[in-house]
């Protein structure tokens, strides 16, 4: 049974003249819209809303069939636990807006209200990412865009297209790697940079099985609201940090430092070399020894299609380590 006052209190969540003015059909038969909301529309995947999307809710929260996916959000909204639709995650997360949570307030409602311009496009990913340093500009402009999408600014295509299509933000960071480790942001259809930013490194998660954060941020003493793979992409090319405690960076230069030209790091270096000569990263890895008794050989059939990195021992080697905990 749902209450009326459930739906009196709808607020923005059931837009009347937006449910109208996209589903004419209804205004054409004249039925009032929210009893054909709740009679056809949401079993039809009709939006209530531009801020929710019962389609993605039922899938993403396990609602049942015979429960409105609305007004289980409606009775949630306050909580912060449940999002209206994948555009809203880093609200619970983000000050001023989590706090109206503590306080039984709908924060999404607060966000909504203090963000919304009208005919103005809502990314409130992009506010988020655009500050964190984890999009290489330089990169990131190497994989392929459509024609009319190569004069938008990085950031602003990475949160508009590029994380839909799985693109690496940087050489550091593997949507493909992060999503498999971390399944709730393929359940959800999360943006899974800012997952990272807001939930995976704060929990030591990797961004990809090279970059270790919680190692990281001790060896170097990242400060307190610095991300550690900020501070990585933004030193790296000084020769001085390592990802991992099994790159030896002042060794590995030692050996090697002379054929690294100045615009790559000395890892990304050995992500190429060390998979194609098996190169020791340190003395604590033996690249050659791990390939003989782990990996097929180099020439086998189908090795070459694989991405570089897939090549390599001491990446194959945390790789397989990580998925072992």
């Amino acid at each position: 049974m749902i209450h009326a006052d459930i739906w009196a209190d709808a607020g923005r969540w059931f837009d009347r003249d937006w449910y109208l003015a996209r589903n004419p059909d209804v205004l054409r038969v004249g039925i009032d819209p929210l009893a054909h909301y709740l009679r056809y529309g949401e079993a039809e995947g009709r939006r209530p809303s531009p801020w929710f999307n019962p389609a993605w809710y039922r899938v993403a929260y396990d609602i049942p069939p015979d429960q409105s996916a609305l007004a289980h959000f409606l009775g949630q909204r306050r909580t912060g636990a449940f999002l209206p639709s994948p555009a809203l995650y880093l609200v619970p997360h983000a000050p001023p807006w989590r706090g109206d949570f503590a306080a039984g307030v709908d924060g999404f409602e607060h966000y909504l209200t203090d963000t919304l311009i009208p005919e103005r496009e809502l990314l409130p990913d992009l506010t988020l990412i655009q500050p964190s340093g984890l999009i290489d500009a330089m990169y990131y402009r190497i994989n392929p865009f459509h024609a009319y999408e190569n004069e938008l600014d990085p950031v602003l295509h990475y949160c508009r297209y590029g994380y839909r299509r799985r693109l690496r933000p940087s050489t550091a960071f593997d949507p493909e790697w992060y999503i498999e480790t971390n399944p709730v942001i393929a359940r959800l259809a999360l943006n899974p940079l800012s997952h990272y930013i807001l939930e995976g490194e704060p929990a030591n998660r990797r961004p990809t099985p090279w970059f270790d954060p919680a190692w990281y941020r001790a060896e170097y003493h990242v400060p307190e609201g610095v991300l550690a793979l900020a501070h990585y992409l933004r030193h790296r090319l000084g020769r001085q940090v390592s990802p991992n405690p099994l790159f030896d960076v002042a060794w590995y230069l030692t050996r090697h430092g002379s054929s690294i030209p100045p615009e790559v790091d000395p890892f990304s270096h050995y992500l190429l070399s060390g998979a194609m000569l098996d190169i020791d990263p340190s003395p604590r890895f033996d690249a050659r020894t791990w390939r003989h008794r782990h990996m097929a050989p180099l020439a086998a059939e189908g090795q070459s299609e694989l991405p570089v990195s897939a090549r390599n021992p001491l990446v194959h080697y945390l790789r397989h380590r990580h998925a072992a905990t």
